[in-house]
């Protein structure tokens, strides 16, 4: 998606994959794209934790959870949270 679309990705949410959260911050390092917001919350033992720790070090926006829980339903959830905060 960031090669297709590039600089008109406002939000990024990642609730599975642990390494396309690793790929998107290191896009981002890379300078290829800068979205407003990252939205970190890969599920289980493998990377998942690790992978949100070095979100949580990063200086641009973003939401996490620590730890080995979250997964695509936490994803949805925040996602839709904001877009309700955003509608009022």
């Amino acid at each position: 998606a960031v090669e297709q679309y590039g600089e008109d990705i406002g939000i990024v949410a990642v609730g599975n994959a642990p390494t396309a959260l690793l790929k998107v911050m290191e896009l981002i390092d890379e300078g290829r794209f800068r979205p407003e917001l990252v939205i970190g919350v890969p599920v289980g033992f493998v990377s998942a934790s690790e992978s949100k720790d070095a979100l949580f070090r990063k200086d641009y926006p973003f939401i996490t959870c620590l730890g080995t829980k979250g997964g695509s339903p936490v994803a949805v959830a925040i996602v839709n949270a904001l877009l309700r905060m955003a509608d009022e």
